[in-house]
């Protein structure tokens, strides 16, 4: 598809990153497969060190925990492990003082990166949150606790505007040339019920309304999914997660918006090494294997004494 006929309603002036630029990407799954075309790409990402977190409330909450500004909440227990309702699953530890230093870790380099980075992208993924009922605080993960211990509720842009405030006025004070790019995630929380999820999407775009000045930017990750592609071949076989193809056709209109001519030719360049890296030797030991993992070393390392500002 031609990605110049794709009609998107204003345009916007985004930062152009280059090889060199440290990126942090928050949010939802569709955060982290966007993480994996930037690696690929050769960029530097610190991608969700809390995990994959999908709600707004939490995803702010952890950059003002990372800049000391607000307290952890409790921690919980899921048989002998612990969890943090701050994270997701996948931050955990086997008793409470080693989740707290992990947690602190994770905070640290958190910390350090948006310090240093040019650019962070956020991806809203729901506006349904889960509010313990013993705290009052929004959870970004429920670890499969009881379904009793929390109350649902779909929150308002109004509701979740004041936190996202505090934290980009955090994240000025400690990076003011920081640029911050907010994105919808494209995948569908049937679950919750298809015109659910519409209320809840509608609150994520109303939300980032509401947050942008003149160094926030859209990039219309959904739009590109559900109204440029619209088709379900795009989608996995739940009907919810967009597929490789998908991805990377927001990847593609993603590369011509943020990168330079110039850093596009390096990318270019790069990918068609990684293709001759992906594959695959039918005759490992022969002497054409050989000679052609010669040749790839030889690109390879010419490559990054040309760029090495590239992540390999």
């Amino acid at each position: 598809m031609n990605l110049s006929t794709t009609s998107l309603s204003q345009k916007e002036s985004f930062p152009k990153i280059q090889h060199g630029d440290s990126i942090v990407q928050l949010g939802s799954c569709f955060s982290t497969n966007m993480t994996d075309w930037f690696r690929k790409a050769g960029f530097k990402v610190l991608d969700n060190p809390l995990g994959v977190i999908f709600h707004p409330v939490p995803l702010a909450k952890q950059i003002l925990m990372a800049f000391g500004k607000t307290e952890w909440s409790d921690f919980t227990q899921k048989e002998d492990v612990f969890l943090s309702y701050d994270a997701s699953s996948s931050l955990y530890a086997m008793d409470n003082a080693e989740l707290e230093k992990s947690m602190n870790r994770q905070l640290q380099e958190l910390k350090n990166s948006l310090e240093q980075a040019k650019v962070l992208i956020v991806t809203f993924g729901s506006a349904h949150a889960y509010r313990l009922k013993t705290s009052g605080n929004i959870v970004a993960n429920c670890h499969q606790q009881a379904q009793s211990a929390f109350n649902k509720e779909l929150m308002d842009a109004a509701e979740m505007l004041p936190v996202w405030r505090q934290a980009l006025n955090e994240l000025k004070h400690a990076n003011p040339t920081l640029q911050v790019i907010f994105t919808v995630s494209p995948v569908r929380y049937v679950r919750d019920g298809l015109m659910e999820n519409s209320l809840s999407k509608s609150e994520l775009f109303r939300l980032v309304s509401l947050v942008k000045d003149e160094s926030i930017n859209y990039f219309p990750a959904y739009e590109l999914v559900n109204d440029v592609l619209r088709d379900y071949r795009y989608f996995e076989v739940d009907g919810v997660h967009p597929t490789d193809q998908a991805t990377q056709f927001v990847w593609n209109f993603l590369k011509q918006e943020l990168f330079s001519d110039k850093t596009n030719e390096i990318i270019d360049e790069l990918m068609k090494i990684r293709k001759m890296e992906e594959h695959r030797l039918l005759y490992p030991e022969s002497r054409k294997a050989m000679e052609y993992q010669n040749t790839l070393k030889q690109k390879r390392e010419s490559f990054l004494s040309q760029y090495p500002v590239v992540v390999w």
